[in-house]
């Protein structure tokens, strides 16, 4: 039964397109740090641990996969969130304070919404076919202006 979860698992991250895949990881994380919040309660220090390593890994996959060169100002103020978000659960984890992971949770969840936002303004902004967030060299320069298309295109490429 395992294997067959992680089979479609596997298989809904390699069919998803680039856009969903940061929307799914989001929304791990946040239920990780849901669930760590609860073990805390329930004085279960060793499942807590484990569920905050599991939303610091996926917070660690999202910072690995930026492009700061094609994501620009946007690339370097996530990877600074992240950055933050992790030294937020690293003291969380010490300290057993919920209301660091709570921090953490508001973070992401304002995130995990934008990216949403994005998403739904504009489907073919991160599609699979027309995405540039994997397309190594695309040359991408984004003009310095705030419109929605703009944003959308510093989103996208702010990952690789």
């Amino acid at each position: 039964m395992y294997n067959a979860a992680k089979a479609y698992l596997q298989t809904q991250v390699t069919t998803t397109n680039p856009g969903d895949v940061v929307v799914l990881l989001y929304g791990g994380a946040i239920n990780f740090l849901q669930q760590a919040k609860q073990k805390m309660k329930e004085r279960d220090m060793e499942q807590k641990g484990l569920l905050i390593s599991k939303a610091l890994d996926i917070i660690g996959e999202l910072d690995s996969s930026l492009n700061t060169q094609k994501g620009g100002e946007l690339g370097e103020n996530l990877h600074k969130l992240y950055f933050y978000c992790n030294t937020r659960l690293l003291m969380a984890n010490l300290k057993l304070d919920p209301k660091l992971i709570d921090e953490v949770i508001s973070i992401l969840s304002g995130l995990k919404s934008a990216f949403e936002e994005i998403k739904n303004q504009n489907p073919a902004t991160f599609s699979s076919t027309t995405s540039t967030m994997t397309a190594p060299g695309s040359g991408f320069a984004a003009p310095e202006t705030n419109t929605p298309t703009t944003t959308m295109r510093y989103a996208r490429n702010a990952y690789k």
